[in-house]
């Protein structure tokens, strides 16, 4: 009798911490599934405003590359602007740091709903790790090269809206130096900082964007959860 007893109490609480890692489980799921919608939303932002960026950093290209650059001071000084001009994507993560920090993944027990959990969140590490590799600000003493210091600032303002952060000049611009040097220290850096845009639209767009949709859709099919934005292409 007294063996029966411990093992139905064995049981009972055996399957009382089941139940309690199920509830958890669910709570969990639907804290990362309301993340995750966020994250679409500023993943679908970050990509407009990179290819925004890089179709300015396009005409700045072409503009250095024009016999008269002086002709082309005032629209140099306003595309130039654009170089220290951009937002990464950021995840919202408070929920997946929560779960490695308890040990409290193991609750997703769908091995290939893990997998998908493990891969979205590495990748997005991955992307962050890329994107601080080829960040640079515009370089202070290169950009001395160029432009007056004053009438480079008048153009850049601190706005909430990041298309409203750069203003076209109102007055005439004037080149420090249009000399062959400096001229190609400066397309070098920015030829670096186009490249570097492209690569991060790249991994944004064939990478984090599928990986973000298969989450979702995963999550979804799971713990029956509404459906969430769907990603730009």
């Amino acid at each position: 009798m007294l063996f029966l007893a411990v093992t139905a109490g064995f049981l009972v609480e055996n399957q009382r911490e089941h139940y309690v890692e199920h509830k958890r489980e669910n709570v969990y799921a639907r804290l990362m599934y309301d993340e995750l919608k966020k994250d679409t939303a500023l993943l679908n932002d970050v990509i407009k405003i990179k290819k925004w960026r890089g179709q300015k950093l396009d005409s700045l290209i072409y503009l250095m590359t024009l016999p008269d650059l002086q002709k082309n001071a005032g629209p140099i000084y306003y595309y130039s602007s654009f170089l220290n001009t951009d937002i990464p994507f950021t995840p919202y993560d408070a929920t997946i740091q929560q779960l490695r920090s308890s040990g409290t993944l193991r609750y997703f027990k769908n091995p290939e709903l893990y997998n998908v959990i493990t891969q979205y969140y590495s990748t997005c590490a991955f992307y962050l790790s890329r994107e601080n590799e080829t960040k640079s600000l515009f370089p202070v003493e290169l950009r001395a090269l160029l432009f007056d210091a004053k009438d480079f600032a008048s153009l850049t303002v601190i706005t909430p809206n990041i298309f409203d952060a750069v203003h076209y000049p109102t007055k005439e611009m004037k080149l420090l130096s249009t000399g062959k040097e400096s001229v190609n220290k400066f397309l070098h850096y920015t030829d670096g900082v186009k490249k570097a845009n492209d690569l991060s639209i790249t991994l944004l767009q064939h990478f984090l964007a599928d990986q973000l949709n298969q989450l979702l859709v995963a999550l979804k099919k799971e713990y029956h959860l509404s459906e969430g934005t769907p990603l730009e292409k």
